[in-house]
């Protein structure tokens, strides 16, 4: 009976220790579960979403060399390029923006935006995208790695991974 009864203020003092401060590290560790989760899993994906409301995936794409001030462009596109650094045509729906030939983490915002480009016959038209990521994950044996996630609305929005040649 004695044995019953220690076990049972044990049992007691473990869940009472545990419970409100257990909680609230069960909720912050969560959260940044949720929140590291979410951008893992963009990162997973291969690059996809829609242009213009049609679906969009990336095929291919290139990085220029830094110009004169450091900045270097990424350009996607969803049509196969068979020379990206030179391309003879270059399809009609990309994706460019200035990054860094370096890893970085880029919030979308007012100051920094991606272009949507869209080209209809003789008209071209493009989408400053200002709600999103851009992440470049590394740069290596003449590739550029990263994931982005960019939403301009409903029509127009992509998430996903992509490697792309650097060019020199």
């Amino acid at each position: 009976m004695k044995m019953n009864l220690i076990m049972a203020f044990m049992m007691l003092g473990l869940v009472a220790c545990g419970g409100s401060s257990d909680d609230n590290d069960s909720k912050s560790k969560t959260g940044a579960r949720e929140e590291r989760g979410a951008f893992e899993a963009f990162e997973r994906t291969h690059l996809a979403g829609q242009i213009d409301g049609q679906a969009w995936t990336q095929i291919s794409g290139r990085v220029t060399a830094p110009d004169d001030e450091g900045r270097s462009y990424l350009t996607l596109w969803d049509v196969n390029i068979a020379d990206p650094c030179n391309p003879a045509k270059v399809g009609e729906r990309a994706v460019v923006a200035k990054v860094s030939l370096k890893p970085s983490r880029l919030e979308l915002n007012e100051e920094r935006t991606i272009t949507i480009s869209i080209f209809d016959g003789e008209m071209a038209k493009s989408k400053e995208v200002k709600t999103g990521v851009l992440k470049i994950r590394k740069v290596e044996g003449g590739k550029l790695h990263g994931a982005l996630i960019a939403n301009h609305d409903e029509q127009n929005h992509l998430e996903g991974s992509f490697e792309v040649q650097v060019c020199r």
